[in-house]
């Protein structure tokens, strides 16, 4: 299946973000593009960025650049697209208008993918280890991210996908239950919250049995809005 239509080009929405004077390798070109760099090489070769040169790579071999003039003047064009799936990598046909299933499929893993390789430098193995370890050691989970230098966000964003990371973090983080794992305030609502006043005055509980507690509302929660 194929037709064929006008488009603007893949570098228009990109154009404010192009910086004139400096040369972009294909990589660079992909970071700018929010694509992976095997579809701007595709790109390249399908015509879409003419007046690319060659360069040395300093690890040997030859890679494509463009100035940022030149992208800028491609920015300016239209290309006439033809969605022809037998031709073109369905992830290049995305951010060219096609939204079949293929492409569109196509498309959101290779932003996945971008994301994980993202979330991979910011927060690599030896960083991961080190909060496990802190955290085991009786440190929130919130100092050690501070302490290793990556955000909250960071660490439980790693846990929603990456399952032995959040395997190894519930288990060091029992070291933080308030009330004991055998309580029966563990995974309460109770426990969770803590108890500032009265008699017994406990804090709020961040250990894993109250943080899965947490979890489970926050699911029901999600469900009710739906539902609603």
């Amino acid at each position: 299946m194929s037709h064929t239509a006008a488009q603007p080009h893949p570098l228009a929405e990109y154009a404010d973000r192009i910086e004139p004077a400096k040369v972009y390798t294909v990589r660079q070109l992909a970071e700018l593009l929010e694509l992976a760099p095997t579809s701007v090489s595709g790109m390249a070769g399908y015509g879409w960025l003419p007046g690319s040169r060659m360069r040395p790579h300093r690890r040997g071999g030859r890679v494509y650049t463009w100035t940022g003039k030149q992208l800028l003047r491609i920015a300016g064009r239209r290309i006439r697209v033809q969605f022809d799936h037998d031709r073109y990598a369905p992830a290049t046909l995305y951010r060219v208008g096609c939204r079949c299933p293929m492409c569109t499929q196509a498309h959101n893993a290779d932003s996945q993918q971008r994301r994980r390789a993202m979330a991979e430098e910011v927060f690599p193995a030896e960083k991961r280890a080190r909060v496990v370890g802190l955290v085991t050691g009786q440190m929130p989970v919130g100092d050690a991210a501070a302490e290793v230098g990556v955000s909250l966000g960071a660490v439980y964003g790693r846990a929603v996908w990456d399952a032995g990371f959040a395997e190894a973090l519930d288990e060091a983080a029992w070291s933080l239950c308030v009330v004991g794992e055998d309580d029966p305030a563990c995974g309460t609502a109770s426990g969770y919250k803590g108890n500032a006043s009265g008699r017994s005055p406990r804090p709020a509980c961040r250990g894993t049995g109250c943080r899965e507690w947490r979890r489970g509302q926050s699911r029901q929660e999600r469900a009710a809005t739906v539902l609603s």
